[in-house]
């Protein structure tokens, strides 16, 4: 029945729509029991809207597609009751076989905006920061991989025959006409984004610009490289760069980065090195930094892959030995020893602790800072500790390896502790753990019901004192933001029993929703649509009436690869929940073939048109 819906209506023009559900719905009404009446009017409803949608809205760059071609369906069975009888015709409606007209080209979603500006013509702002965070203050036993990895970036391909290029200004060690890459990968909590950051910011002065990218997923990639647009354009051009699609604001910063040679991009936590195709091949000019656990795909991408080992013995107790020791210099450290320097017998204790966590410099970093926050905690207490509890951080540890075991028993001691201080703080890891990694506002936890401003403010700077958050500026409030190590957030979900876990994300989902501007439809409240689209993704529920107003966000603002992504994923959970021909269903797969069609995907939406 609703194959045919859209074929009559695909030949009614956007002037017969109303007419043709007006006679449809009267022709069949008396033939339908009252469920079905729903259903049907619901289809009915569902054609006439995503036609309309077709017709009117933005359409995708490609060439004219007769509604009819994209629609394109079987006609209706014979002796099927609900087919229209032929006084349908003399009402009015043209034969559905008669041509239609071509959807109108592409127009932006709103007419007015200005164009972005020459990509040429622009320098980076004084004080673009480009980076998420600042390093870590101590940061030892990588001085060899950090080495290795300058040299890998600043040893350019030489072509014979052919002298040098000249370096421009700014851009001390790249070559301004090829591109060096290099991809560091390591398990999780090795450090590999620390590394990274660390790099980055000791070689900022060398180059002209450095800009971090979040690199999950390919719609994050284009969410930070659409980003730089935005931190380029500035003054009158970021009105421009605002309006600007994913898809524009994406295409203008490569041909930014093509004109300007001397930058650095790190593409930080890469799950598949197929993402970085499109972007790769394109970029001339400067050096790129890939953080990964994959080991495999570099070379072919013309990557130098470099492996992030833990750390040696020697530096995994210095660490443990700074962080601890030197973080009370009034402490002692052991019995008989002075200040500042462990004795011998703390020494082997420190060198036992480091080689209880694997060497492990996140595992590391975390039992230091509980050691040193903990009044009366020494390091052979906290190994007693590690030893007395191996089921509980063993069940606490989600699959992976040796890694997530590691800091899944540094946490079973960590959380009591925090606990005890401080019952919000664990409760807001657990909020924390639900959202994106990088990055939460932390307005967005100011929503909670039942503790303010400063015990919300209290509770983060303890976790932050014990490493199991990072708190950092929001360059785009000038508040702060919250960061999570993966690993932790994986640890403390895993660790929650079923139903506490599912009422953890359903309050993180509420305190998001609380958070999103009401109109994703006005261009002012896109910058902090795309500041929390990734947290988005990760706390809300398809269903969701939240997860509606980001979808339309994406519609409004032009990035409609990522609008059907997560159409499909709202449309997956519709039919799940109510089966096929409820009408919130009916909307979702209309909505999902809308979009389809937008991203440049005709053929995929004449399917799930005609399905």
């Amino acid at each position: 029945m609703r194959t045919w819906v859209f074929r009559v209506l695909a030949g009614a023009g956007v002037a017969g729509v109303i007419a043709a559900v007006v006679v449809m719905w009267v022709s069949w009404k008396g033939d339908v029991d009252p469920a079905g009446a729903t259903i049907g009017l619901a289809s009915l409803i569902v054609a006439a809207v995503s036609l309309w949608q077709s017709r009117t809205g933005p359409r995708p760059s490609s060439p004219a597609v007769d509604p009819a071609d994209v629609l394109a369906v079987d006609p209706p069975e014979q002796g099927d009751r609900s087919q229209v009888s032929d006084s349908a015709g003399s009402a009015g409606l043209p034969s559905p076989a008669a041509a239609a007209p071509a959807y109108p080209p592409a127009v932006p979603a709103t007419t007015d905006r200005r164009a972005l500006p020459n990509a040429a013509t622009l320098t980076v702002p004084a004080g673009l920061p480009g980076l998420p965070r600042p390093p870590a203050a101590v940061f030892l036993g990588r001085r060899q991989v950090l080495t290795r990895l300058r040299k890998t970036l600043t040893t350019t391909p030489k072509t014979p025959g052919k002298p040098p290029a000249a370096r421009p200004a700014g851009s001390a060690g790249v070559e301004p006409v090829v591109i060096t890459q290099a991809a560091v990968y390591g398990l999780g909590g090795i450090g590999k984004s620390e590394l990274a950051l660390q790099y980055a910011a000791g070689h900022r002065d060398a180059y002209r610009l450095v800009w971090w990218i979040e690199a999950d997923s390919p719609a994050q990639i284009q969410t930070s490289l659409a980003g730089l647009t935005r931190a380029i354009c500035a003054g009158a051009d970021s009105v421009a760069a605002a309006a600007a699609t994913v898809e524009e604001a994406t295409d203008w910063a490569l041909a930014w980065l093509a004109a300007h040679p001397g930058w650095l991009l790190v593409f930080d936590n890469v799950e598949d090195s197929g993402d970085l195709h499109p972007y790769l091949g394109r970029l001339t000019g400067g050096h790129v930094l890939i953080t990964t656990r994959r080991d495999t795909g570099w070379r072919d991408l013309g990557c130098t892959p470099i492996s992030l080992e833990v750390l040696d013995p020697e530096p995994a107790q210095r660490l443990l030995t700074r962080m601890i020791i030197q973080a009370h210099p009034t402490r002692p450290p052991g019995r008989g020893a002075p200040a500042h320097k462990a004795g011998p017998a703390e020494s082997a204790e420190l060198a036992g602790l480091a080689e209880d966590l694997g060497f492990l410099p996140l595992a590391l970093t975390q039992a230091a800072a509980f050691i040193a926050r903990t009044p009366g905690m020494n390091v052979t207490t906290y190994r007693a500790l590690l030893r007395d509890n191996p089921g509980k951080a063993h069940a606490a540890a989600p699959p992976g390896g040796d890694g997530e075991r590691v800091i899944a028993q540094v946490w079973t001691i960590t959380r009591t502790r925090i606990a005890a201080q401080n019952p919000l703080a664990p409760r807001l890891l657990a909020l924390l753990a639900c959202y994106a990694p990088d990055q939460l506002p932390i307005t967005v936890l100011h929503h909670l019901p039942d503790a303010d401003e400063l015990q919300i403010g209290q509770a983060l700077g303890l976790l932050a004192s014990y490493s199991m958050i990072t708190i950092s500026p929001d360059s785009g409030t000038g508040s702060d933001a919250v960061s999570v190590h993966r690993l932790i957030q994986a640890v403390t979900l895993n660790d929650l029993p079923g139903h506490e876990r599912q009422t953890v994300h359903t309050r993180a989902a509420d305190l998001l929703t609380a958070e999103l501007p009401e109109d994703p439809d006005v261009i002012g409240s896109w910058p902090a649509y795309r500041r929390l689209l990734a947290h988005a993704r990760a706390a809300l529920p398809p269903r969701s009436p939240a997860m509606s107003q980001v979808i339309d966000y994406l519609y409004a603002s032009g990035d409609y690869a990522t609008a059907k992504t997560l159409q499909h994923q709202r449309y997956q959970a519709q039919l799940d929940h109510h089966g096929p021909e409820h009408p919130d269903t009916l909307f979702a797969q209309a909505d999902l073939a809308s979009y389809t069609g937008m991203a440049g995907d005709v053929a995929g939406a004449r399917d799930q048109f005609a399905a």
